[in-house]
């Protein structure tokens, strides 16, 4: 079994988000649980665990990649805040989650359950239309 971000086609992968394209230093999937509406993670793309193992120009770029990223989700879902999340331990390739939280919605003012029980899935429309937006705030 490959990398969960690496592989061309991970089928655990492909079964929880979709491919949004890629930036400078990162890949962009939208997740297709939308509880959190707006929900992505952002993946280095070259294979490292941790941020302190990125080189000085790789870590600019990814921090850039990574506040248009988030800065989109904001801009085109209008969500309240912005968690931002790095784990890892049982996916040891870096990666961010962007959690866009919205006040009085789910899990405002907690921790975001990152497998979440009750998951919201869209019509394969409504996944198209938020990939083209993404795709269009971050000329990708």
């Amino acid at each position: 079994m490959g990398c969960f971000y690496c592989d061309a086609h991970h089928e655990g992968r492909e079964a929880i988000m979709f491919y949004v394209g890629e930036m400078k230093a990162s890949t962009l999937y939208l997740f297709k649980d939308q509880a959190h509406l707006g929900r992505c993670v952002l993946a280095l793309k070259d294979h490292k665990k941790e941020l302190c193992e990125c080189g000085a120009q790789e870590l600019v770029d990814f921090a850039d990649d990574l506040a248009k990223a988030s800065g989109a989700v904001k801009e085109i879902w209008g969500c309240t805040k912005l968690n931002l999340a790095s784990f890892g331990d049982s996916n040891p390739h870096l990666h961010f989650h962007i959690v866009p939280k919205y006040e009085g919605g789910f899990e405002f003012g907690g921790n975001f359950t990152i497998t979440n029980p009750n998951p919201v899935h869209l019509s394969d429309a409504e996944y198209a239309g938020m990939i083209a937006a993404l795709k269009e705030k971050l000329g990708i």
